[in-house]
């Protein structure tokens, strides 16, 4: 930490732009910077060179904070007998987080188990699916928000059993179906601002996993489907490259089972697993 505070005072020191605020650390240490945020834990602040540009932006904890000063823009007086052409002023956006956030993800899932007794090729493609979804999150505090989650995901399989697996488990030898899951919950989520345009976000949602497949054995129809609860852990991380727009990675981890089905209209216990792991893409926007 110590090493970091040198850095920045040196920073600050050799290319300061005007209008600069002042940060004191309980070390000693003075960096003037631009003040951007002052959030529940951290003050957020820029660095910019004389002309401006932008050299780096950087965070320290208000526990480290002695006392800072926002400068307040001078006002420049003129001799009437002497112009003076008017030096051209450096003009730095304040930072406000946003109170909504938007996400629209797709990506991979691969699932955990579930599919005992099936040949591996077989397997391997009912795990292996694809996801498409999107999260809607209003921030009642600065970290803390609140909203709902919704997935769906989705997978083809299809392959020539061949003896002993078609006769020793009740099935065709010619099989063809496609997996769903259909995911809605109530999701609480922490942001933490690692810069002004960086954030990484940590959320946990419950809610309901819709699970059905439905498929064809030698021709003839079938289907299995069952709802249950399932719990969603995860993070993110959010760039936010334009003021409302960015894009983002994430993974969770998502925990869900079934004990009972319908199976082609019976009702059968079961133990089979739903949880699975998702990784995401997506785009971001922020009001």
């Amino acid at each position: 930490m110590k090493k970091y505070l040198i850095f920045l005072t040196f920073l600050a020191t050799f290319y300061f732009a005007k209008s600069q605020d002042i940060i004191v650390t309980t070390e000693g240490d003075t960096i003037d910077c631009k003040i951007t945020r002052v959030g529940d834990e951290f003050i957020h602040f820029s660095i910019y060179d004389r002309s401006g540009v932008l050299l780096m932006r950087s965070r320290l904890p208000l526990s480290k904070i002695q006392h800072y000063d926002q400068a307040k823009p001078e006002t420049v007086t003129q001799s009437p007998d002497i112009p003076v052409a008017p030096e051209e002023e450096i003009e730095f956006e304040e930072f406000e987080p946003s109170s909504f956030r938007l996400s629209i993800n797709t990506g991979y899932t691969y699932q955990l188990g579930g599919y005992e007794g099936l040949p591996d090729s077989y397997k391997q493609q009912l795990q292996s699916l694809w996801n498409l979804g999107g999260e809607l999150h209003y921030f009642i505090t600065e970290n803390f928000g609140v909203g709902a989650k919704y997935n769906h995901i989705s997978t083809n399989a299809d392959e020539d059993f061949q003896p002993p697996f078609s006769t020793a488990f009740g099935f065709s030898s010619l099989r063809d179906e496609k997996v769903t899951f259909d995911y809605i919950g109530l999701s609480f989520m922490y942001r933490n601002f690692l810069y002004d345009d960086q954030v990484v976000n940590y959320f946990i949602a419950g809610g309901v996993v819709k699970y059905r497949t439905d498929g064809l054995g030698d021709g003839v129809p079938f289907y299995q489907e069952g709802d249950t609860f399932g719990l969603v852990l995860g993070v993110n991380y959010d760039f936010i490259f334009v003021q409302n727009v960015g894009v983002g990675v994430g993974a969770e981890v998502n925990i869900a089972s079934l004990k009972e089905f319908d199976n082609n209209g019976i009702t059968v216990p079961a133990d089979f697993t739903l949880t699975r792991i998702d990784l995401t893409v997506g785009v971001r926007f922020f009001k």
